[in-house]
């Protein structure tokens, strides 16, 4: 059961990181599975937090992909993104997301609307300036209704600014949906990291939603976790998250692997 795994992964003094990550996601298969948020274009590492996006971009030429894996407990469901993204210039990236959902509400699966997006800094941080981005994004339809907006459009405002060993990202996101039986969506979202070794940062997030489905923001979503270098090509995840609200999720749990090829900072 989930208390056997969790004191099984306790046990493992000595164990690596990738030993942490098959326990959270044994414990995410065990945990018992009604808000939700579709998943919506999704940053990549290390240009990012949870949701949030960094203004920075990778080198011309990076090509980057992550699979991400999420337990949501209360509303219940799993949910797996795989994300990828290119650099076609130093300021400029493509980026895609899709995400695949599992038993919401117990018995609905498969794919949201799929999303793809152009990142691109117009400002580079200096002395006294933070890093400022702008970002386009249009979704697609999926063939699960009840998970997709027939489709959307939206843009963004990512601003990053870096005091020593902590850096800070304010998004503004704004989406509208293809379809007039929804609303707007807006995203506000503080993203922070602090670099506590030459390969390892702490996470944390607040992710605030007005929501297609809401008339109001009624999602305020605090994540805490790390991110660690494990290779020179690859970044891992360990995360959880709480809905402060109204509990909805009540609990999440996040594991991300990001890996880049090609030319790499």
């Amino acid at each position: 059961d989930s208390q056997s795994a969790i004191l099984l992964c306790l046990a493992m003094k000595k164990g690596s990181l990738f030993t942490v990550a098959f326990c959270l996601l044994f414990v995410m298969i065990c945990l018992p599975a009604n808000a939700f948020v579709l998943q919506g274009l999704q940053p990549l590492q290390p240009n990012g937090v949870f949701s949030t996006f960094s203004a920075s971009t990778s080198p011309k030429g990076s090509f980057s992909m992550g699979l991400e894996f999420e337990r949501s407990i209360e509303a219940d469901y799993y949910r797996t993104t795989f994300k990828a993204g290119y650099s076609v210039t130093s300021r400029m990236e493509i980026l895609l997301s899709v995400p695949y959902l599992v038993e919401l509400d117990q018995d609905i699966t498969g794919v949201e609307d799929y999303s793809v997006g152009i990142k691109q800094n117009f400002f580079r941080e200096n002395t006294y300036g933070p890093s400022v981005a702008y970002l386009l994004r249009v979704s697609f339809p999926s063939d699960t209704d009840e998970f997709s907006t027939d489709g959307s459009a939206g843009a963004g405002l990512i601003i990053s600014k870096k005091l020593g060993p902590f850096t800070g990202h304010l998004n503004f996101l704004y989406s509208e949906p293809f379809d007039d039986a929804f609303n707007e969506q807006i995203e506000i979202i503080l993203g922070a990291n602090l670099k506590t070794a030459h390969d390892l940062d702490i996470l944390a997030e607040l992710y605030m939603v007005d929501n297609y489905y809401d008339e109001s923001f009624e999602t305020y979503e605090g994540r805490l976790g790390y991110r660690i270098r494990t290779a020179d090509y690859l970044y891992t995840i360990l995360g959880a998250g709480y809905e402060f609200k109204n509990r909805d999720p009540e609990f999440r749990l996040i594991v991300s692997f990001n890996f880049i090829f090609g030319n790499k900072s």
